[in-house]
């Protein structure tokens, strides 16, 4: 494996793993945005926000990683490269996550448990 090729495939790499996510939580997520915003027009904008910050955030912790991090095996910087990108992917969904939690009411107890 060239040196050269190295951040172009952990890019497509990155981009690749955020575009499985996003499809895997868009119909999911727009659901639940059209709950809890206001109108149609906000939640289309924190739709789009998070796909790109999905996409984003896992691309600047890979270029970050790579601009830092230099083996002497390609395989090892694909490695670093690859974590990065699942790095970047759990620290978007945690604030996802986190966000949208604040939403989510949780029954009371209606009874004794008697």
């Amino acid at each position: 494996m060239y040196s050269d090729y190295l951040l172009p495939l952990e890019l497509l790499i990155s981009a690749s793993l955020s575009l499985m996510v996003l499809r895997a939580l868009s119909r999911p997520l727009n659901n639940v945005l059209q709950r809890i915003c206001p109108d149609p027009q906000a939640a289309g904008f924190w739709l789009s926000y998070t796909q790109v910050m999905l996409i984003s955030a896992p691309l600047l912790l890979v270029l970050s990683v790579d601009l830092f991090a230099h083996f002497s095996n390609p395989m090892d910087n694909l490695r670093v490269g690859l974590m990065a990108a699942l790095a970047g992917l759990l620290l978007g969904l945690h604030s996802v996550g986190k966000r949208l939690g604040k939403f989510v009411v949780t029954p009371t107890a209606t009874g004794s448990s008697q």
